[in-house]
């Protein structure tokens, strides 16, 4: 039986649109007063002229240039007069020539100058030029259908004891044409500007796609670890990258000790790569006759760390090989000496990030041991020997978690000895999170999703009155714990009192989590990765553009580091977006077989996704190029760069060059990239 549709009562309906209509005229005038629209400069006959000077600039680029002789014809002037008067030297008057009257007067006071036997019509600038040498007071002469002219002249506020000089250039052409300057100019800065965007696009993705996958709900949800792993994967992460930047500073010393020698690096590099390959291949079989034994597992832990140990060995050499050889190649090409500076350039970023690198994979291997031991931890122990455990490692990573926090609150505030920030900052951040995290959950349970707007309302005044709740009890018990470290040890305003808070919170947690098996870990990495690309994609390019400058300098290469930044955190979100939107039945066939997390996504996420992966990057090569009209602005490189400069100078026929060069890639990217969608998509 179909339910009969609710009829609004006629006078609710009336009242309600009238409202409505009344509640957006109200909001539409706030808006008009906020944005202060004014029509008298519109109807200003002063901005109407400019705005015509620029509109008509702006439509003849300065895209030709003419084979022409420039003449100078010059008179000479002294301001103000000398004693006794001042005759200047006669003119040529056989040919094209100027006079003033007077030939001396005070300065800012008005002249007039003549001109005679020019050609009729004939057009050119009037420019005062004094000692310096700079042009002052520009005014443009026409000469008459007699090839005179008479303009009346101001002459400007420099005085000089020195003559100085009235300049009328004119200009003949005598042949064809050739691309301008700025037409010249403008092609390279806009090759620039599409490399630039090339480059930020290729990094932005290359990070992007693996980073996509952790911010997918339907992938992460259903990952969830017992405490104890997550626990030593927070352990694992700051003790790996700690150990990992020191091995890279060692390999990288070793790699400075050993000089510039090709042959000794480039066989350095060359060894240990066959002798890493000859230990894989012996002690790594693809298959094993037997399950292997927890020895065994460990001695491939082992060799593994060996094997990535000597692959950093190998990346420094071979970076300051590939420096030293970028630097012959760009002497010894000639034109194609940009293919040496790539090969140096290459070189240099494998050994200036060599420490990175290793600090991140090293971080990345102990967290990930962590976990793994963590699940062993849970599998073999007893249940009373697995249930300290887990209270030692829950103290234990929040007190890492929270010590991380205060030491970064240190760093950026370089606070002094006696501040309790650390353990205060600490404890809000921690105390924060989890208020907000409980209120959320009571909030879903109280109030159901049948109360509509009002009841997403309140479920979002919970979330935030439990996150500020959270916020001053945090900060009260971090006032505490760095009180009784002072008291106790003598150690207030350390790092150990965010420490010792820590522990104590983590240890509380782990008690009233008792009843939680499992931890949501892949729902907590899910909100961790968006929340740091919301945080990336609220800064604007060129903000990010105007602290690059700073650290790399003024140029394309900071451009192209703000650009990429921003291209991560937007592409990962369009991809997650997409794998969110992709068939589960694929990823069920393929779990069903037997097969792993990884070869999951591989075999049943990755095929739906790769369509829309490459017409989201295109279009952001689209979106790149665009941008780097406004990151040159900020210093950035590009196009840009030129466009800010000329249009300060009031150069709107310059400016308008770069803008047809912005129009014509543009629409030319939007033409190829649609055709390579058609074929690919």
């Amino acid at each position: 039986m179909a339910t009969p549709k609710h009829h609004m009562n006629p006078f609710v309906r009336f009242l309600t649109i009238t409202l409505t209509i009344i509640t957006a005229v109200v909001v539409y005038a706030f808006a008009f007063e906020r944005t202060d629209i004014d029509l008298k400069p519109v109807k200003d006959e002063q901005r109407r002229t400019q705005l015509i000077r620029i509109v008509r600039g702006l439509a003849r680029p300065d895209l030709i240039a003419h084979n022409e002789v420039v003449t100078f014809h010059l008179v000479d002037v002294m301001t103000p007069c000398p004693p006794g008067g001042f005759t200047p030297t006669p003119p040529d008057t056989t040919g094209p020539y100027l006079e003033m009257f007077p030939s001396c007067a005070l300065p800012g006071s008005e002249v007039t100058v003549r001109g005679f036997n020019f050609d009729p019509g004939e057009e050119g600038p009037l420019s005062f030029i004094p000692p310096s040498g700079v042009t002052l007071g520009t005014a443009t002469i026409v000469a008459g259908d007699d090839g005179s002219f008479s303009r009346t002249y101001r002459l400007p506020d420099r005085p000089d004891e020195t003559v100085q000089q009235l300049r009328f250039t004119t200009r003949e052409r005598t042949g064809g044409w050739t691309w301008s300057e700025t037409a010249q100019d403008s092609w390279d800065k806009i090759i620039e500007t599409l490399m630039l965007a090339l480059v930020a696009t290729t990094l932005g993705t290359a990070v992007a796609i693996p980073l996509s996958f952790l911010s997918a709900r339907n992938l992460m949800r259903t990952i969830r670890s017992p405490l104890s792993s997550v626990a030593l994967f927070v352990i694992g992460l700051p003790v790996g990258i700690l150990v990992g930047r020191q091995v890279g500073r060692w390999v990288t010393d070793t790699g400075e000790g050993i000089g510039d020698s090709l042959p000794i690096l480039l066989g350095g590099a060359a060894a240990i790569v066959i002798a890493l390959g000859w230990l894989l291949r012996v002690t790594m079989p693809e298959e094993d006759d037997a399950p292997p034994t927890p020895w065994m597992k460990a001695g491939r832990w082992g060799i593994g760390a060996v094997v990535a140990l000597g692959g950093l060995f190998a990346i420094g050499f071979l970076g300051r090989a590939l420096l030293e050889i970028g630097l012959d190649l760009e002497d010894a090409l000639g034109p194609l000496g940009f293919l040496g500076g790539f090969v140096r350039v290459f070189g240099d970023l494998l050994t200036t990030f060599l420490t990175v690198v290793a600090a991140i994979v090293t971080g990345t291997a102990f967290a990930l041991l962590g976990s793994r031991a963590g699940h062993l931890v849970k599998q073999k122990l007893p249940d009373a020997a697995a249930g300290l455990a887990r209270f030692v490692l829950g103290g234990m990573a929040v007190a890492v978690l929270a010590a991380t926090l205060g030491g970064a609150v240190q760093w950026l505030y370089q606070l002094d000895a006696t501040s309790n920030a650390r353990a205060t900052t600490a404890g809000g951040f921690l105390l924060a999170l989890v208020g907000g995290v409980l209120a959320g959950r009571r909030a879903r349970k109280w109030i159901s999703m049948g109360w509509g707007l009002v009841g997403t309302v309140l479920r979002l005044v919970i979330g935030v009155a439990g996150t500020l709740a959270g916020l001053f009890a945090g900060i009260g018990l971090g006032m505490l714990a760095d009180f009784a470290v002072g008291t106790l040890f003598a150690a207030s305003g350390t790092l150990w009192a965010p420490a010792l808070l820590g522990a104590a919170l983590g240890v509380v947690g782990v008690y009233f989590a008792r009843g939680w098996d499992q931890l949501p870990s892949g729902m907590a990495a899910y909100y961790f990765a968006r929340t740091f690309f919301n945080v990336i994609r609220s800064v604007e390019p060129l903000v990010m553009a105007i602290v690059f400058v700073v650290w790399v300098g003024v140029g394309p290469f900071a451009g192209a580091i703000a650009l990429a930044l921003h291209t991560t955190a937007s592409l990962a979100k369009l991809y997650s977006e997409q794998v969110e939107s992709i068939m589960e039945g694929p990823i069920e066939a393929v779990t069903a077989t037997g097969a792993t997390r990884l070869q999951s996504i591989v075999y049943a996420v990755v095929p739906q996704i790769v369509p829309p992966y490459i017409a989201f990057t295109l279009y952001r090569w689209d979106i790149n190029v665009r941008m780097s009209t406004i990151i040159g602005f900020a210093g950035g490189g590009g196009i840009g760069f030129l466009l800010q400069q000329n249009i300060n100078l009031l150069l709107y026929r310059a400016a308008a060059v770069q803008m047809l060069a912005i129009a014509i890639v543009v629409g030319t990217l939007d033409f190829v990239s649609a055709r390579i969608r058609e074929r690919i998509v």
